[in-house]
Order: C-alpha cells, then structure tokens, then sequence
C-alpha cells in the first residue's frame, strides 16, 4: 500500500494544528476548510486572496453575491424566448406545479419573498393565464393557486434551456465539488430561513445575539 496520500494528509493536520492557538477549537470541519482552501489556491488562477485585512466573511458574502448576478445573467438567457420574466416567474411556476397546487403565503414563503414583492410575481402569473386560483376547500378565506394547461406548457418548454444554464452555473466544479458546495449552501439556508420567517424584523445586532445564544 502506498502512504504518500497519508503522509500528505498528516502534514496538512500538523500544520493546521500549529496554526491554531490553544483557545481556537480544532475539530475536523475546521480541518477540512482548511485543507480546501491549501488544496485549492495551489491548484487554480482564481484562488481567493484573503490579504488587505478582508474577513472570510465578508468575502463569502461577496461572493455569493457576485455568484448571483452571473447565474442572473444566464437564466435571463435561458428565458429570452419564453412567456416568463424573471428568474422568481419560474421559481413560482415550477413551485405551483410540483405541489400539485399551493395558497399564496405557502408559494411566497418557499421563494423566501416579501408577501408585496411575492404577490406582484403572482399577480404577473395569473394575468398571463399561466396559473388559476380557486377557493381553498380547507379554508374558504383563502385562494389556492393551480398551474393552467398553458402554465405547464411554457414551463415544460423552459426545462432544456434551465437545464443548460445550471450546468454552466456550477462551472468546472467536479461531482464531489458539488456535493460539497451543496451541503454548505443547504446548511446556510436550513440557517437562515427561519431568521427570514420569524424574526426578519430583528435588527442586525439582535439577529447577531440571536444566533450567539443557540
């Protein structure tokens, strides 16, 4: 058996180790970013560069943003030839769809919306006949929205080019990059879509001490 992959390994935990001050936690998540960053900056052109007293966090941040305006710019592609607008005119559709019929607060809080910003996509939906809304058997205040014949359609017809515009979203990542990235960004949302649901009114500093306390 060949140890130079172990050896290797051990190297990097020694000097993470020695990296770390007696109070910093050493445990294996802390372990493995560390590794991945070691790994990755020696291994491509576009490495993060952590200097000019930049935080990991405010990077990360960054980063995701400017993730979003390039996978903005791709579906926008993706949905040139097709009845929906926006990114949201899918996420709604496909939503609607999938659950066989949903009530508006349900559809909005699944898109993480504001309820003005959500019911303007809906509004949007329903007057391009794309979905329907009937009286909620279970609750006659409310309205259930449907998906139409003519929503699936334009739906149906937008998977191909949707599909073209992930693969090139995720980029040169290899199959356990993306497994990877996709625990981290699940774990991120399972964090903040409660903050979103009950506690968005919260001030920064309250959401901070919030999240310092559980």
């Amino acid at each position: 058996m060949n140890y130079e992959l172990l050896q290797q390994l051990i190297g990097h935990l020694a000097d993470y180790e020695a990296q770390r001050s007696s109070s910093q936690r050493k445990d294996m998540e802390g372990f493995v970013a560390y590794l991945n960053q070691q790994v990755f900056s020696k291994s491509t052109d576009a490495a993060v560069d952590f200097e000019n007293s930049e935080t990991v966090e405010a990077l990360l941040s960054q980063l995701i943003a400017f993730l979003y305006r390039y996978a903005k710019g791709y579906i926008k592609k993706a949905l040139e030839d097709s009845a929906l607008i926006t990114l949201d005119d899918f996420g709604y559709l496909a939503g609607i769809w999938q659950r066989g019929g949903c009530s508006k607060t349900e559809i909005i809080e699944l898109n993480i919306h504001e309820k003005t910003t959500g019911m303007e996509v809906i509004k949007r939906l329903l007057n391009n006949k794309l979905i329907e809304q009937t009286d909620d058997p279970n609750d006659r205040r409310s309205k259930r929205l449907l998906i139409t014949e003519r929503g699936k359609g334009v739906l149906f017809g937008t998977f191909g080019e949707m599909r073209k515009a992930s693969l090139i979203i995720s980029g040169n990542l290899n199959e356990i990059e993306k497994l990877q990235l996709l625990y981290l960004l699940q774990k991120l949302h399972f964090f903040h879509k409660p903050l979103f649901l009950n506690e968005r009114e919260k001030s920064l500093d309250e959401l901070l001490n919030l999240n310092q306390t559980e």
